[in-house]
């Protein structure tokens, strides 16, 4: 149940966020190439530290390398985030 609670509050944000003009195709597609970097990463070198543990230093590196991409991800993200809501506080002061 909590589940489909979170669903419905995502779906709500996603609407919201395509109604500022926050979202559009060059958003979503950083983010599925974001997601399909992580699991692209994450995924076979845990699988393979699984399986072999002496893999293990591989396994860390191929983390922190996540870890860096998540994090400048993220910056850019919040960066690109406070620009168009400057942008739309300035056009809205501006129409005034």
């Amino acid at each position: 149940m909590f589940e489909l609670l979170k669903l419905l509050f995502d779906g709500l944000v996603l609407r919201d966020t395509a109604r500022k003009g926050l979202l559009n195709w060059k958003v979503m597609l950083a983010g599925f190439g974001f997601v399909i970097f992580l699991y692209g990463t994450v995924l076979p070198a845990g699988l393979l530290y699984q399986h072999d543990p002496h893999y293990k230093w591989l396994f860390i590196a191929t983390v922190c390398v996540d870890a860096v991409v998540f994090i400048l991800v993220m910056f850019f993200g919040a960066r690109r985030y406070l620009r168009a809501m400057t942008a739309s506080k300035k056009q809205s002061c501006a129409s005034q």
